[in-house]
């Protein structure tokens, strides 16, 4: 019975004036419990070893007990009770349990050396998952990066949007920039932006994080598996920013949290008194900074890189949104380049055009240039398409686009509207109408309407109405090839030499 539970059952006894009953229910605890509080008016009565009646029923078993924990200390009580019922014992497992309380080894605690380590010579990194954030019309995942340097316990912290590679190795290239220079080590855990297998000493690093460490110059460490321990310095500096720097906001903003986060860095964590050290990281980060390696002036290019397609619109699809490219490059295999702010789309070595980076998902971000001349190119297509059809209805048209070219008409126009009196009226009619404009040199499509008006008036024929299907407006030009129906005349022609079938 612990101090605070005594003294509020003798409050209410001795001076509430409350029964053992009333006492009992409004602690939830046993009579027995009660009374043996206002019995012991020195002080909270011992909690001694319970005794029962049952306690010699257990007796004749003890020593089967012993021995079965002293080969197998983890067996259940459970287990135990079933072996000695089956040799008579009629007791409980409340017996059962306190005697095994009793006669299990005790479990050790592991005790933890701290390790210091020299100026210069180790910083810690890892990931840490802070939610999510709204950006738009979508949610994202917030990850928080941290790295910690072993000597200083100067902090450097960064917030993403993925744990991509790309992400981490980008993340030190700007703590090493904001440290003027990198340690010797880093120490991590078994993520697999580092290391992709491990059994045993058998390790396989990530290859492309490797080529990274190796343009710097660091070495990667990786702690014992199980054994976050090893890099608790960036495991407290972890549950300092959740603790410190995110507890206690209802929300957060993106990219806002970016700038408050270097300000927080700045003026808060890399400032205090730290609780292990007992000075300011900032003021020990002065000698450590003398003896980082230096920051290589190449640097590191740490951009996503992706192969895509553009789509027949000239565009092209990457972590949800699509991006515009130069309508030339539509249907094209080309190459994404993306950093943490931008978009860049490359053909082979030739940089077409850079976007700014959208976290939100199925936007469309859009260059107007890239469309530019586009129309005209279309406008140049159909006028194209329309004289091969024309001059594919036979030396007529021919003749007849000659003497178009002599006028200063609009040729693309009337050979459009020709091409339509074609599908209105069918290909005879309208190289009937071309020979009788050709002998009076009537050029222009209005002398062909009105030719080809005449003699269909001439024939009793009235002018069909065109077709229009409004959901598929391309259908109405679909063309079919007209049957020659000369083959017919021939069946029933008198003077034919070919024998009727």
């Amino acid at each position: 019975m612990n101090a605070e539970l005594w003294a509020t059952i003798r409050r209410l006894f001795e001076v509430d004036k409350l029964s053992k009953s009333a006492i009992s229910k409004r602690l939830g605890v046993h009579r027995r419990t009660v009374r043996r509080a206002i019995g012991s008016r020195d002080g909270p009565p011992l909690d001694l070893p319970r005794q029962s009646d049952g306690s010699a029923k257990l007796e004749a078993y003890k020593g089967h007990l012993k021995s079965r924990i002293e080969a197998f200390p983890e067996l259940s009580g459970i287990k135990l009770l079933r072996e000695i019922k089956k040799q008579g014992y009629g007791g409980g497992i409340t017996i059962l349990k306190d005697y095994l309380q009793t006669i299990r080894p005790k479990k050790t605690r592991e005790v933890f050396l701290r390790i210091e380590t020299s100026p210069g010579d180790f910083a810690q990194v890892d990931w840490f998952n802070t939610g999510s954030v709204i950006i738009g019309n979508t949610r994202r995942r917030l990850s928080c990066f941290v790295m910690v340097l072993g000597y200083s316990r100067m902090l450097y912290l960064e917030f993403t949007l993925s744990q991509s590679l790309e992400a981490f190795i980008g993340c030190h290239v700007n703590a090493f920039n904001f440290f003027g220079g990198l340690t010797r080590k880093c120490l991590y855990d078994n993520l697999k932006s580092v290391c992709l297998y491990r059994n045993g000493t058998l390790i396989q690093f990530n290859e492309r994080f490797m080529g990274f460490a190796g343009a710097y110059g660091f070495e990667p460490v990786l702690c014992n598996v199980a054994r976050g321990n090893e890099k608790g310095k960036v495991e407290n500096g972890g549950k300092y920013v959740k603790g410190n720097f995110l507890a206690g906001r209802p929300f957060i903003l993106w990219p806002d949290i970016e700038e408050e986060a270097e300000g927080w860095r700045d003026e808060v964590a890399n400032q205090r008194i730290h609780a292990t050290t007992r000075e300011q990281p900032m003021a020990r980060f002065a000698h450590e900074q003398t003896c980082l390696l230096l920051v290589p002036e190449k640097g590191f290019d740490a951009s996503i890189v992706r192969s895509v397609k553009a789509t027949s619109q000239a565009l092209i699809h990457f972590d949800g949104n699509r991006y515009s490219v130069p309508h030339p490059q539509a249907y094209k295999v080309l190459t994404v380049k993306a950093s943490k702010g931008e978009v860049k789309i490359w053909e082979g070595s030739k940089l077409l055009t850079v976007h700014a980076r959208s976290y939100e998902r199925g936007v469309v971000v859009e260059n107007p240039k890239h469309y530019e001349g586009i129309l005209a190119l279309k406008k140049q297509a159909l006028v194209a398409r329309n004289k091969n059809a024309f001059l594919a209805l036979g030396p007529l048209a021919g003749h007849y686009l000659e003497g178009l070219i002599e006028t200063d008409l609009n040729i693309p126009h009337h050979l459009a509207k020709i091409m339509e009196a074609v599908c209105l009226y069918g290909k005879a009619e309208v190289l009937s109408a071309l020979e009788e404009a050709l002998k009076f040199g009537a050029y222009g499509q209005a002398y062909i309407q009105n030719i080809i008006h005449q003699q269909r008036a001439a024939r009793g024929l009235r002018t069909p109405q065109p077709i229009t299907i409004a959901s598929k407006p391309e259908w109405t030009k679909i063309t079919v090839e007209e049957p020659d129906l000369a083959l017919y005349d021939d069946l029933f022609n008198p003077d034919s030499q070919e024998p009727l079938p």
